[in-house]
């Protein structure tokens, strides 16, 4: 029952192979020239065809310029009583060769035959011979033969016959080996622009705004910047296309006051790395500020036990209290908990004056070569699209192969695309929870959802699995194949 399942899946075929070793075939001593090996015998069902495959090796083979061996398969029961002759394999001379182009093959073999002239110099030569026949019941238990006509001459009685194999062993069970269609999701192309985002801390003078890189751990600060912009500089991949700083200051003086600073001291830092680097001037965004940082205080009174700020609750009501300006929200802190602000005034404020930057960025596109390159020391740099192309330059399924996947994983974390191609990768090594893992992350594309059909299947949860295909056509996949597979192994389970 479970192989005529099989056989019902059109794009769906198993193999038994026998006879590892080489199977020798020697004449008598008078003809010890005719011998020949038999290597990779294999019989496959395929399409309701029963195909026989092998290797001929004619190394030792001789044969005169005017004559001709023949090698013919033979499936046959073992009582003898059901025989069927697969097609013939001549092995001619060169004159004998001249003849059967003149003449006709010989009667013999004519009808079903297939030839191949032996090396004229008689070297090292291999023939890979195939042939398909009509399955029939009788195959069933049937052994495959190979008769050798090692005179040209067509007697049975005078030629040899070897035994190959049983066709399908009766004591082993065909065992099905799902051939799942993976299908992956090539990347599309893209402009490689990033963003790159910092807090630096730059201390000013009380009241003042102009930029002093001596001035208290300002080196340090603006370094954190500074070192940024160095190596992208010096890499010949990176072009920078804008940088912006937002100011922000505390929330003690005057808003008005506060602004004022706010948006100098952003300005001063941004004249700063601009007459540091000699960058286009439109590279510069116009320098922005936030007067009081509000938003941080919050943060960071929430964030304090109320061992430390006993009315801590409190403290975050009356900032929450959007009816309140900035400076009466301030002096409200300030005169009902002046221990508390005091507090806040030297181990919080000082962190809220702070610059953050942004940097933009472009790497530059990548030419395949260039590509396989910078795969080795910065694939960071590379585009997923980019990746991918690196990718199919190696064997699929290598190591070399599931490696850059990994990467472009590891680098494009969000990346459907990259979680549905790494998926396949474990789904092809058995990784079931890996890949699991990866495609609860990876949309609902049709990739997806045949990569999850497949997952299903290797689960042998076969509602999901069906569910699945349904959704990966929906949207728009032809997922016959995966769907026979999956009928196939219900049937093998039942």
């Amino acid at each position: 029952m479970k192989r005529n399942i099989l056989l019902s899946i059109s794009l769906l075929a198993f193999t038994v192979a026998m006879a590892q070793a080489p199977i020798k075939l020697t004449g008598t001593k008078k003809k010890q020239d005719t011998q020949i090996a038999v290597t990779n015998y294999q019989v496959t069902e395929l399409n309701n065809k029963t195909v026989v495959n092998m290797d001929f090796i004619l190394d030792s083979l001789k044969v005169k310029s005017a004559r001709y061996r023949a090698f013919t398969p033979i499936l046959r029961t073992r009582d003898g009583s059901q025989k069927q002759r697969f097609k013939s394999l001549l092995v001619m001379g060169r004159v004998q060769n001249v003849i059967f182009e003149r003449d006709g093959i010989d009667p013999l073999y004519a009808d079903n035959c297939v030839t191949v002239r032996r090396d004229k110099d008689g070297g090292r030569q291999r023939y890979s011979y195939m042939d398909a026949i009509d399955k029939a019941p009788w195959h069933q238990g049937a052994e495959v033969w190979l008769e050798c006509d090692l005179c040209g001459c067509g007697d049975t009685l005078k030629s040899e016959q070897a035994y190959l194999g049983p066709l399908f062993p009766e004591t082993a069970a065909v065992e099905f080996i799902p051939q799942f269609h993976f299908v992956d999701v090539v990347p599309a192309p893209e402009k490689k622009i990033r963003n790159l985002h910092g807090t630096a801390f730059i201390t000013f003078v009380v009241d003042r705004w102009e930029m002093k890189p001596d001035y208290m751990d300002n080196y340090r600060e603006l370094r954190k910047i500074t070192d940024t912009l160095d190596v992208m500089n010096a890499d010949k991949n990176i072009s920078i296309r804008q940088i912006k700083i937002h100011g922000w200051a505390s929330p003690e003086s005057p808003y008005k006051h506060n602004e004022m600073l706010a948006n100098n001291r952003a300005k001063s830092l941004t004249d700063y790395v601009r007459r540091t680097y000699n960058l286009p001037a439109d590279v510069f965004a116009p320098a922005e500020a936030t007067p009081e940082n509000w938003v941080g205080l919050r943060e960071a009174v929430e964030q304090l036990s109320t061992v430390t700020l006993p009315h801590r609750d409190a403290i975050l009501n009356i900032i929450d209290d959007f009816t309140l300006e900035p400076d009466p929200k301030e002096k409200k802190i300030k005169q009902r908990y002046p221990a508390e602000y005091q507090y806040l005034l030297k181990n919080v404020y000082p962190h809220l004056r702070r610059s953050d930057y942004e940097i933009t960025f472009q790497y530059k596109e990548f030419t395949l070569e260039e590509a396989k390159e910078v795969y080795k020391t910065k694939p960071y740099q590379l585009s997923l699209r980019e990746l991918w192309d690196v990718a199919q330059t190696f064997p699929k399924g290598g190591d070399e192969y599931n490696k850059v996947m990994q990467t472009a994983a590891n680098i494009y974390p969000d990346s459907p695309e990259a979680a549905i191609n790494l998926a396949n990768v474990a789904l092809r090594q058995n990784d079931l929870l890996k890949a699991e893992t990866l495609l609860e992350h990876a949309g609902t594309s049709a990739e997806a959802e045949n990569a999850r059909a497949i997952l299903y299947m290797k689960k042998k949860e076969w509602l999901e699995a069906e569910y699945a295909l349904r959704r990966a056509e929906a949207a728009g996949m032809d997922v016959k194949v995966n769907r026979g597979v999956l009928q196939v192994l219900q049937e093998q389970k039942k």
